[in-house]
């Protein structure tokens, strides 16, 4: 009885035995197979690897593609935020018309709108100028001219500190004149040479040069409502007389260019025989 049973519980356990290991196989063929089919999909796995590995290397990947979308959607609204914050812009391509007259059929492109605001191209101003326009993005200078240079070649002399001293000389407007006419024109600033109510007539500018201008031009008139009288403007370089101009109180106002020479100092003189009063207006140094 005792051998029958030990023979009964023999026969269980190898057929267990005999399960398990055929169970296992088949868990492992399945696996190589799953591997297999990934490696076809997913160019991280390799057939060589392990289930596990193929598992983790696919969810690794999955991983950086998540992180990879998010970004993108990031960028994506970023692009959308800037799209509703884009300029409204438009471009005409518009006839020139001066005095009336059309002077050109149409500039390409010549004026932008953007955001309300008007930009005109160089090209469609030239036409309405006596030379060109041209903007030089390396100096950052927009110069108007009849010469190609985008230089910095002139100074209004009012605008510099080189007027440094004088006799009967000023200045306007300040505080005893409000305003300066000349021939009937209002003018924001100039020099005024004031010989009256002195008994010798005598006034000056005194200018210091800096050995850095070539030319001087300036206009000069009889201050509108004082005394008619005739002058002459005398002009000294390093202390030496170098031109005397005529000066008419005739004459509404006279454009005189003067050649400085890159002198260091200068001397405007006003000489008369009477009580006048002449001011300087748009005076231009030229380097």
């Amino acid at each position: 009885m005792k051998s029958f049973v030990k023979s009964i519980v023999l026969a269980l356990i190898s057929a267990a035995a005999s399960g398990l290991v055929s169970c296992v196989a088949t868990n492992a063929s399945m696996e190589n197979s799953i591997v297999t089919e990934m490696s076809e999909y997913f160019a991280s796995v390799d057939k060589g690897m392990s289930y596990k590995q193929a598992i983790a290397t696919v969810y690794e990947e999955n991983q950086t593609l998540s992180t990879q979308v998010q970004q993108l959607q990031n960028e994506n609204s970023q692009l959308g935020a800037q799209v509703e914050s884009a300029p409204d812009i438009a471009f005409f391509s518009p006839s020139l018309v001066q005095d009336g007259l059309e002077i050109s059929s149409g500039i390409n492109n010549g004026v932008a709108k953007i955001d309300g605001r008007v930009y005109v191209a160089t090209e469609a101003v030239d036409p309405f100028l006596d030379g060109t326009v041209t903007f030089d993005e390396g100096q950052n200078i927009l110069a108007s001219g009849t010469t190609d240079s985008v230089a910095v070649t002139k100074e209004d002399l009012l605008d510099t500190n080189i007027l440094y001293d004088g006799v009967r000389c000023s200045i306007v407007p300040n505080a005893d004149r409000e305003s300066l006419s000349v021939a009937g024109n209002e003018y924001r600033e100039g020099i005024l040479l004031d010989s009256v109510n002195y008994a010798d007539f005598d006034c000056y500018a005194l200018f210091n040069l800096r050995n850095d201008y070539s030319t001087l031009v300036l206009e000069i008139g009889r201050l509108d409502g004082s005394n008619k009288g005739d002058a002459e403007l005398e002009v000294y370089l390093d202390e030496e007389l170098s031109n005397t101009y005529p000066i008419s109180s005739d004459t509404p106002i006279k454009t005189i260019e003067i050649p400085l020479n890159y002198a260091s100092s200068m001397k405007l003189r006003l000489t008369t025989d009477g009580s006048v009063q002449y001011c300087i207006v748009n005076p231009v140094l030229v380097k």
